[in-house]
Protein backbone atom coordinates (compact mmCIF):
# COMPACT_ATOMS: atom_id res chain seq x y z
CA UNK A 1 0.00 0.00 0.00
CA UNK A 2 2.83 2.72 1.03
CA UNK A 3 4.59 1.59 -2.04
CA UNK A 4 1.24 2.26 -4.08
CA UNK A 5 1.09 5.80 -2.14
CA UNK A 6 4.34 6.52 -3.11
CA UNK A 7 3.54 6.17 -6.51
CA UNK A 8 0.64 8.14 -6.93
CA UNK A 9 2.15 10.94 -4.55
CA UNK A 10 4.65 11.53 -6.87
CA UNK A 11 2.93 11.31 -10.08
CA UNK A 12 0.76 13.92 -8.58
CA UNK A 13 3.95 16.18 -7.62
CA UNK A 14 5.06 15.26 -11.25
CA UNK A 15 2.28 17.48 -12.60
CA UNK A 16 2.34 20.83 -10.23
CA UNK A 17 3.52 23.71 -11.67
CA UNK A 18 7.21 24.45 -10.96
CA UNK A 19 8.38 27.47 -9.57
CA UNK A 20 12.10 28.51 -11.28
CA UNK A 21 13.96 27.32 -7.86
CA UNK A 22 12.02 23.87 -8.66
CA UNK A 23 13.57 23.26 -12.08
CA UNK A 24 16.76 23.45 -11.02
CA UNK A 25 18.23 20.42 -10.45
CA UNK A 26 19.70 21.61 -6.68
CA UNK A 27 16.70 22.71 -5.11
CA UNK A 28 16.67 23.28 -1.72
CA UNK A 29 13.97 23.92 1.09
CA UNK A 30 14.03 27.59 2.86
CA UNK A 31 14.95 25.90 5.82
CA UNK A 32 17.46 23.97 4.82
CA UNK A 33 18.95 27.00 2.97
CA UNK A 34 18.90 28.23 5.54
CA UNK A 35 20.61 25.53 7.54
CA UNK A 36 23.25 25.13 4.98
CA UNK A 37 23.80 28.77 4.38
CA UNK A 38 24.83 29.19 8.27
CA UNK A 39 26.85 26.17 7.44
CA UNK A 40 28.94 27.32 4.86
CA UNK A 41 29.77 30.86 6.88
CA UNK A 42 31.49 28.43 9.65
CA UNK A 43 34.94 28.60 9.80
CA UNK A 44 35.97 27.07 13.17
CA UNK A 45 34.11 24.33 14.80
CA UNK A 46 33.45 25.38 18.32
CA UNK A 47 31.64 22.64 21.17
CA UNK A 48 28.39 22.06 20.56
CA UNK A 49 26.22 23.90 22.85
CA UNK A 50 22.44 22.86 22.65
CA UNK A 51 20.90 20.97 25.61
CA UNK A 52 19.72 18.19 24.18
CA UNK A 53 22.07 15.68 22.23
CA UNK A 54 21.27 15.42 18.57
CA UNK A 55 21.42 12.61 15.99
CA UNK A 56 21.27 12.89 12.47
CA UNK A 57 20.23 9.68 10.65
CA UNK A 58 21.33 9.14 6.56
CA UNK A 59 19.58 6.22 4.78
CA UNK A 60 21.92 4.92 1.95
CA UNK A 61 21.24 3.70 -0.87
CA UNK A 62 18.10 4.22 -1.89
CA UNK A 63 16.85 3.82 -5.52
CA UNK A 64 17.98 0.56 -6.17
CA UNK A 65 14.84 -1.35 -5.67
CA UNK A 66 10.83 -0.09 -5.37
CA UNK A 67 10.87 -2.17 -2.34
CA UNK A 68 13.09 1.13 -0.95
CA UNK A 69 10.29 3.21 -0.28
CA UNK A 70 9.46 1.98 2.95
CA UNK A 71 11.84 4.17 3.81
CA UNK A 72 9.59 7.15 3.32
CA UNK A 73 7.42 5.46 6.47
CA UNK A 74 10.52 6.97 8.82
CA UNK A 75 10.26 10.76 10.53
CA UNK A 76 10.98 13.01 7.84
CA UNK A 77 14.24 14.51 10.01
CA UNK A 78 15.99 11.38 8.09
CA UNK A 79 18.04 12.47 5.13
CA UNK A 80 17.59 9.64 2.33
CA UNK A 81 20.60 8.87 -0.12
CA UNK A 82 20.42 8.04 -3.25
CA UNK A 83 21.62 6.18 -5.63
CA UNK A 84 21.98 7.90 -9.65
CA UNK A 85 21.06 6.23 -12.74
CA UNK A 86 18.68 3.94 -11.35
CA UNK A 87 15.34 3.03 -12.11
CA UNK A 88 13.57 5.20 -8.94
CA UNK A 89 16.27 7.69 -8.63
CA UNK A 90 14.31 10.88 -10.12
CA UNK A 91 10.89 9.16 -8.12
CA UNK A 92 12.32 8.51 -5.18
CA UNK A 93 14.14 12.03 -4.93
CA UNK A 94 10.78 13.85 -6.22
CA UNK A 95 8.80 12.46 -3.41
CA UNK A 96 11.43 13.17 -0.84
CA UNK A 97 11.51 17.08 -1.93
CA UNK A 98 7.47 16.74 -1.83
CA UNK A 99 7.41 14.96 1.61
CA UNK A 100 9.85 17.87 3.15
CA UNK A 101 12.37 15.77 3.63
CA UNK A 102 16.66 16.16 2.84
CA UNK A 103 17.54 14.61 -0.11
CA UNK A 104 21.44 13.63 -0.97
CA UNK A 105 22.82 12.29 -3.78
CA UNK A 106 24.81 8.74 -2.61
CA UNK A 107 27.68 8.83 -5.25
CA UNK A 108 29.49 6.05 -5.97
CA UNK A 109 33.36 5.68 -5.99
CA UNK A 110 35.96 3.68 -6.93
CA UNK A 111 37.03 1.16 -4.05
CA UNK A 112 39.76 -0.97 -3.66
CA UNK A 113 38.15 -3.99 -4.04
CA UNK A 114 36.66 -3.83 -7.36
CA UNK A 115 33.01 -3.96 -6.48
CA UNK A 116 30.43 -3.19 -9.25
CA UNK A 117 29.31 0.76 -8.74
CA UNK A 118 26.66 1.39 -11.21
CA UNK A 119 26.49 3.46 -13.91
CA UNK A 120 28.20 7.26 -13.57
CA UNK A 121 30.76 5.97 -10.98
CA UNK A 122 33.72 8.18 -10.25
CA UNK A 123 37.24 6.11 -11.05
CA UNK A 124 40.51 6.76 -10.56
CA UNK A 125 41.36 6.67 -14.13
CA UNK A 126 39.26 9.71 -14.77
CA UNK A 127 40.93 13.03 -15.83
CA UNK A 128 39.11 16.12 -13.38
CA UNK A 129 36.91 17.34 -16.44
CA UNK A 130 35.69 13.35 -16.44
CA UNK A 131 34.85 13.70 -12.81
CA UNK A 132 33.42 16.71 -13.09
CA UNK A 133 30.88 15.86 -16.09
CA UNK A 134 30.25 12.43 -14.12
CA UNK A 135 28.91 14.20 -11.09
CA UNK A 136 26.98 16.59 -12.72
CA UNK A 137 25.18 14.14 -14.51
CA UNK A 138 24.42 12.11 -11.54
CA UNK A 139 23.50 15.35 -9.70
CA UNK A 140 20.39 15.70 -12.68
CA UNK A 141 19.85 12.01 -11.80
CA UNK A 142 18.74 13.11 -8.75
CA UNK A 143 17.21 16.54 -8.59
CA UNK A 144 16.99 18.43 -5.67
CA UNK A 145 20.21 16.76 -3.80
CA UNK A 146 21.43 19.51 -1.21
CA UNK A 147 24.57 17.00 -0.54
CA UNK A 148 26.75 14.20 -1.08
CA UNK A 149 28.02 11.65 -0.02
CA UNK A 150 30.55 8.59 -0.97
CA UNK A 151 29.00 5.24 -1.73
CA UNK A 152 32.25 3.05 -1.64
CA UNK A 153 34.88 5.02 -2.82
CA UNK A 154 37.62 3.57 -0.37
CA UNK A 155 40.14 4.05 -3.15
CA UNK A 156 39.19 7.31 -5.07
CA UNK A 157 38.51 9.38 -1.25
CA UNK A 158 42.40 8.85 -1.21
CA UNK A 159 43.45 10.55 -4.41
CA UNK A 160 43.54 14.30 -3.87
CA UNK A 161 43.23 15.02 -7.86
CA UNK A 162 39.97 13.80 -8.37
CA UNK A 163 38.56 14.78 -4.70
CA UNK A 164 39.50 18.82 -6.00
CA UNK A 165 37.59 17.97 -9.05
CA UNK A 166 34.56 16.75 -6.95
CA UNK A 167 34.81 19.74 -4.52
CA UNK A 168 35.02 21.98 -7.09
CA UNK A 169 31.78 20.97 -8.32
CA UNK A 170 30.20 21.05 -4.91
CA UNK A 171 31.57 24.60 -3.70
CA UNK A 172 30.05 25.79 -7.59
CA UNK A 173 26.69 24.31 -6.48
CA UNK A 174 26.84 25.14 -2.39
CA UNK A 175 26.24 21.70 -2.21
CA UNK A 176 27.51 20.05 1.35
CA UNK A 177 29.65 16.96 1.57
CA UNK A 178 29.40 13.94 4.13
CA UNK A 179 32.17 11.81 3.93
CA UNK A 180 31.03 8.00 4.77
CA UNK A 181 34.77 7.12 6.10
CA UNK A 182 35.11 3.70 4.16
CA UNK A 183 38.58 3.91 4.59
CA UNK A 184 40.88 5.56 7.93
CA UNK A 185 43.10 6.88 4.74
CA UNK A 186 40.27 9.08 3.12
CA UNK A 187 41.19 12.78 2.42
CA UNK A 188 37.86 13.76 1.44
CA UNK A 189 36.74 15.75 4.79
CA UNK A 190 39.96 17.87 4.25
CA UNK A 191 39.81 18.36 0.76
CA UNK A 192 36.35 19.65 1.63
CA UNK A 193 37.26 21.95 4.27
CA UNK A 194 39.76 23.59 1.72
CA UNK A 195 37.12 24.13 -0.89
CA UNK A 196 34.89 26.04 1.44
CA UNK A 197 32.47 23.33 1.13
CA UNK A 198 30.10 22.62 4.38
CA UNK A 199 31.59 18.94 5.36
CA UNK A 200 31.02 16.58 8.26
CA UNK A 201 32.00 12.47 8.95
CA UNK A 202 30.25 10.28 9.02
CA UNK A 203 30.40 8.71 12.97
CA UNK A 204 28.25 5.18 13.20
CA UNK A 205 27.33 2.77 10.78
CA UNK A 206 24.44 1.18 12.10
CA UNK A 207 24.10 -2.13 10.00
CA UNK A 208 26.87 -3.33 8.71
CA UNK A 209 25.52 -6.48 9.95
CA UNK A 210 21.44 -6.65 9.42
CA UNK A 211 20.29 -7.96 12.85
CA UNK A 212 18.46 -6.34 15.74
CA UNK A 213 21.58 -7.66 18.42
CA UNK A 214 24.10 -5.41 15.65
CA UNK A 215 21.44 -2.66 15.24
CA UNK A 216 20.66 -2.12 18.69
CA UNK A 217 24.65 -1.92 19.61
CA UNK A 218 25.32 0.20 17.49
CA UNK A 219 22.67 2.62 17.74
CA UNK A 220 23.29 2.46 21.62
CA UNK A 221 26.94 3.59 20.76
CA UNK A 222 24.96 6.27 18.28
CA UNK A 223 23.58 8.22 21.43
CA UNK A 224 26.65 7.61 23.64
CA UNK A 225 28.40 9.37 20.91
CA UNK A 226 25.88 12.13 20.90
CA UNK A 227 25.68 12.50 24.21
CA UNK A 228 29.69 12.68 25.05
CA UNK A 229 29.85 14.99 22.11
CA UNK A 230 26.74 17.06 21.31
CA UNK A 231 25.80 15.73 17.90
CA UNK A 232 26.51 12.87 15.13
CA UNK A 233 25.96 11.38 11.98
CA UNK A 234 24.86 7.24 11.31
CA UNK A 235 24.17 5.79 8.70
CA UNK A 236 21.59 2.96 7.79
CA UNK A 237 20.63 1.33 5.22
CA UNK A 238 17.08 0.35 3.50
CA UNK A 239 17.11 -3.06 4.85
CA UNK A 240 13.45 -4.26 6.15
CA UNK A 241 14.93 -4.82 9.53
CA UNK A 242 16.88 -1.54 9.90
CA UNK A 243 13.61 0.17 8.46
CA UNK A 244 11.41 -1.85 11.68
CA UNK A 245 14.22 -0.90 14.15
CA UNK A 246 14.50 2.55 13.12
CA UNK A 247 10.82 3.63 13.06
CA UNK A 248 10.30 2.13 16.73
CA UNK A 249 13.49 3.69 18.16
CA UNK A 250 13.18 6.76 16.42
CA UNK A 251 9.56 7.26 17.73
CA UNK A 252 10.75 6.78 21.33
CA UNK A 253 13.96 8.18 22.20
CA UNK A 254 15.47 9.22 25.08
CA UNK A 255 14.21 12.78 26.63
CA UNK A 256 17.48 13.81 25.96
CA UNK A 257 17.99 13.03 22.79
CA UNK A 258 16.41 14.63 19.44
CA UNK A 259 16.37 13.82 15.90
CA UNK A 260 18.17 16.11 13.26
CA UNK A 261 18.55 16.85 9.60
CA UNK A 262 22.15 16.85 8.20
CA UNK A 263 21.66 21.06 7.14
CA UNK A 264 21.14 21.01 10.69
CA UNK A 265 24.16 19.49 12.15
CA UNK A 266 26.28 21.09 9.53
CA UNK A 267 24.72 24.65 10.81
CA UNK A 268 25.65 23.71 14.25
CA UNK A 269 29.66 23.72 13.31
CA UNK A 270 30.17 21.05 15.51
CA UNK A 271 33.62 19.07 16.45
CA UNK A 272 35.52 17.03 14.17
CA UNK A 273 35.25 13.25 15.95
CA UNK A 274 38.44 12.49 13.49
CA UNK A 275 39.13 9.55 15.90
CA UNK A 276 35.22 7.77 14.98
CA UNK A 277 36.82 5.18 12.24
CA UNK A 278 36.79 1.71 13.94
CA UNK A 279 38.85 -1.12 11.69
CA UNK A 280 36.50 -3.65 10.44
CA UNK A 281 36.38 -6.98 11.72
CA UNK A 282 39.30 -9.30 9.37
CA UNK A 283 40.73 -6.17 8.06
CA UNK A 284 44.50 -5.94 8.61
CA UNK A 285 46.40 -2.79 9.02
CA UNK A 286 47.07 -2.17 4.89
CA UNK A 287 45.51 0.31 2.90
CA UNK A 288 44.56 -1.97 -0.32
CA UNK A 289 42.66 -4.38 2.10
CA UNK A 290 40.63 -1.11 4.25
CA UNK A 291 36.83 -2.40 3.39
CA UNK A 292 34.04 -0.20 1.78
CA UNK A 293 31.19 -1.40 4.16
CA UNK A 294 32.60 -2.43 7.51
CA UNK A 295 34.24 0.58 9.10
CA UNK A 296 32.05 0.21 12.48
Amino acid sequence: MLLMCVSLLVDAAQQLPKSGSEKSSIALTKSAKADLESAQQVKQYPSFKQKKAQIAIIIDDIGNKRADAEAFALPEKVTFSILPHTSFSTQFSTYSYHQGREVMLHMPMESLHGEALGDGALLASMYPNEVERALLLALESVPHAIGVNNHMGSKLTQITLQMNAVMDVLNNNKLYFIDSRTTKFTKAHQIAQQHGVATAQRHVFLDHYANEAFLEKQFEQLVRKARRNGAVIGIAHPYEISIAFLKKKLANLPDDVELITVSEFLSLGGEDISDSFEQPRLANKSIQTTTDTAPE
